[in-house]
């Protein structure tokens, strides 16, 4: 079952707020949500599954989680210093909850790859990654992402894409 983007993103800003690097500490909104991303396509790649709830669209920076964009887009190219959090018309709006991964749970390796693997890359640098020929997002927005907004990017295609990387994953057709 795919988890909610929001809690993947909050244990990455939690990986960042605890690193003592301080190209790791710095988790602007657009390297979190490539940091989302990478997760989401190894996910698909290694274990035939999605990890987050939501579409990867599209974008002119590259692969983007919508409701990410706009819990984060406050910070601009600064750091991140709050969590995503679900809004609750029952809670004061001091008291909505931030979605969580528990420190047991069998995607934190994962994510800790991820972190450990792509971390101390800057959000540009990761964005530069994603916009290379042969790429999911390329893919896409060559086909049609330049002529409109919010295009999905298949997970097929992102599967594909990450599986071809592995050595126990094969493609499979769209």
């Amino acid at each position: 079952m795919p988890y909610p983007s929001k809690a993947i993103a909050n244990f990455f800003i939690d990986l960042a707020k605890k690193s003592e690097n301080p190209l790791k500490r710095k988790l602007t909104p657009m390297k979190l949500q490539k940091l989302v991303y990478y997760a989401h396509g190894w996910n698909l790649g290694l274990y035939d599954q999605p990890l987050i709830d939501e579409e990867i669209q599209a974008w002119s920076f590259g692969p983007v989680v919508n409701s990410l964009y706009h819990e984060f887009k406050r910070f601009g190219n600064s750091s991140i210093t709050g969590y995503a959090t679900d809004f609750d018309f029952n809670s004061p709006i001091n008291d909505w909850p931030a979605p969580k991964i528990s420190p047991n749970d069998p995607v934190v390796p994962l994510l800790n790859r991820i972190w450990d693997v792509y971390g101390k890359y800057t959000g540009f640098q990761l964005s530069n990654a994603t916009h290379q020929p042969g790429t999911p997002w390329y893919t896409v927005w060559e086909r049609e992402g330049k002529d409109k907004k919010f295009v999905g990017i298949p997970d097929t295609e992102i599967r594909n894409y990450f599986a071809a990387r592995t050595n126990i994953a094969k493609p499979v057709k769209a």
